[in-house]
């Protein structure tokens, strides 16, 4: 006789930013996204300043790096995944979020930066 294991498959915690996109940015977003058909990629915002300016970059994560990332961060009880202006991202630099919590966010040049702050 024959144990059925149940499996669950964890589901990485999402915390919700209220950074928007322009139309603009979003679809760059969307077609750096699809552009890649070996894996279906995951959206990486990597976080650096260029030129004095905050900024962030664009990576496609595959699942086991995904998966890596948030069972390490859960360790600690940080999160690492965000839904951005219905955008799913993965974040690993957690003492930048709270630039992608609020304003408009668009591409200057290659990267990626908040263009205007929420006046609300």
């Amino acid at each position: 006789m024959t144990e059925e294991v149940d499996v669950i498959e964890r589901q990485p915690r999402v915390v919700d930013l209220g950074g928007r996109f322009t139309p603009a940015a979003r679809e760059r977003i969307n077609d750096y996204l699809h552009s890649f058909v070996s894996f279906e990629p995951q959206l990486g915002l990597l976080y650096s300043e260029v030129g004095g300016q905050p900024s962030w970059s664009l990576a496609a994560l595959g699942k086991a790096t995904v998966d890596e990332l948030v069972t390490m961060y859960s360790s600690f009880g940080a999160v690492v995944c965000y839904d951005i202006d219905g955008i799913s991202a993965v974040v690993p630099q957690l003492a930048h979020i709270e630039m992608l919590d609020s304003g408009t966010l668009d591409f200057v040049g290659d990267r990626l930066q908040r263009v205007a702050k929420d006046t609300s």
